[in-house]
């Protein structure tokens, strides 16, 4: 009785697709929504570090001073939350998985410094107007809520309510834009 079964099944298969997949010859074809891993486009990342405040299992470490960005991948949870919260949008999820390995595996990237605009001629004088670039705030329109302080990832910004006043660390800045997106009186730019 159990050969009879057993045959039933055999030929039912003859004339059925397999049913595995035949990778790795035949590649697999990803699902739109399929969360593989991490990439990131080094020469549009600010080294700002939202991604690693972010990351909810700490898998990525950014380091400002070296101008690194690392991820341990088998850390990395592929929740997107890095690449929902990057201010720059240089965070994407690929729909590839990583290589399977049996040690873990820590990618780091080296971010390339910023090009920084040339000195306008015109003497010295014209070379010391060039020095305040960065971020600035119209003083006149600000009601200084300190939204934007709140917002900052780096701490740059301080807003003093009851003084009006208005400072920005030029050196903590990375210049993300996320005070200027989060500005209710659009008082804010980058220059």
């Amino acid at each position: 009785m159990a050969t009879f079964k057993i045959g039933k099944v055999l030929v039912s298969s003859l004339f059925k697709k397999p049913a595995t997949l035949m990778y790795p010859v035949v590649p697999r074809e990803w699902q739109e929504r399929t969360r593989g891993h991490v990439e990131i486009d080094v020469a549009s990342c600010i080294t700002c570090g939202i991604c690693q405040r972010k990351c909810p299992t700490n898998a990525i470490a950014v380091d400002r001073n070296a101008r690194t960005w690392e991820i341990q991948r088998m850390q990395c949870v592929q929740c997107s939350s890095c690449v929902d919260n990057c201010p720059k949008k240089c965070l994407t999820m690929k729909p590839e998985y990583t290589t399977p390995s049996t040690e873990k595996v820590i990618d780091t990237f080296h971010i390339p410094e910023a090009p920084k605009p040339a000195a306008p001629a015109g003497g010295e004088n014209a070379a010391k107007e060039g020095e305040g670039g960065g971020l600035k705030c119209d003083t006149e329109s600000c009601v200084f809520c300190g939204l934007c302080a709140k917002n900052c990832p780096c701490s740059a910004i301080t807003v003093d309510r009851a003084e009006k006043q208005w400072v920005v660390d030029k050196d903590a800045c990375v210049q993300c834009g996320l005070c200027v997106e989060k500005c209710p009186k659009k008082c804010l730019v980058i220059e």
